[in-house]
């Protein structure tokens, strides 16, 4: 689910582990735990559809009987995404 948001980040993380560069590696982790968390609030894919929106892609809303994610969990979630870093 992260790597339609963070394919890169990801990539980056799991190159400087396999490099042996652990602490990089975490400090990849550790960034992209609060979006972790937030992708895992609730029932796949209700949160990364709201944040594959909230980056511009028109995803849609997920299939019945899921809901889109409420008001305030959207809002969290925007700002989790404008709080990582830009790589």
């Amino acid at each position: 689910m992260a790597s339609h948001l963070v394919g890169r980040r990801l990539k980056a993380m799991i190159e400087a582990y396999l490099c042996g560069q652990v602490s990089i590696a975490l400090a990849y982790h550790e960034q992209l735990q609060p979006l972790f968390k937030a992708l895992f609030s609730t029932t796949n894919p209700i949160p990364v559809k709201a944040a594959l929106e909230l980056n511009g892609w028109p995803v849609g809303s997920p299939r019945s009987p899921l809901l889109r994610l409420n008001t305030q969990m959207k809002e969290e979630l925007s700002k989790i995404l404008v709080a990582l870093p830009k790589h």
